[in-house]
């Protein structure tokens, strides 16, 4: 299978959540990834600059999900982690997949 046919149709995404900074939140986030069998390509999180857990007030945790997959898987993942209790906003960029970056990545 080459690199075109596996990134037909798949667009770049990523998607930015802010939330409470609860102690299991990144596998809350991450949990809609394995279901769908999206491998995400980037994670970047930023808590409360002093790591404490604080169960009384949280802090804000804010975290950057890489990934490529169809439109529609992208838009489900965004619409199952936008509801999800600690989440305070969510939003979803999507850019195309080059052919040129799918032929220099084969």
């Amino acid at each position: 299978m080459t690199a075109h046919t596996l990134s037909h149709g798949l667009l770049r995404h990523r998607l930015v959540v802010e939330a409470d900074a609860h102690p299991n939140l990144m596998l809350r986030l991450l949990e809609p990834f394995a279901v769908h069998d999206v491998q995400p390509t980037r994670v970047r999180m930023d808590g409360p600059a002093d790591g404490a857990v604080d169960m009384a007030d949280l802090g804000l945790l804010r975290a950057e999900i890489a990934f490529t997959a169809p439109v529609e898987v992208a838009e489900r993942l965004w619409s199952r982690i936008d509801v999800m209790v600690p989440v305070r906003a969510s939003h979803l960029v999507s850019t195309a997949v080059s052919p040129a970056a799918s032929e220099a990545a084969a």
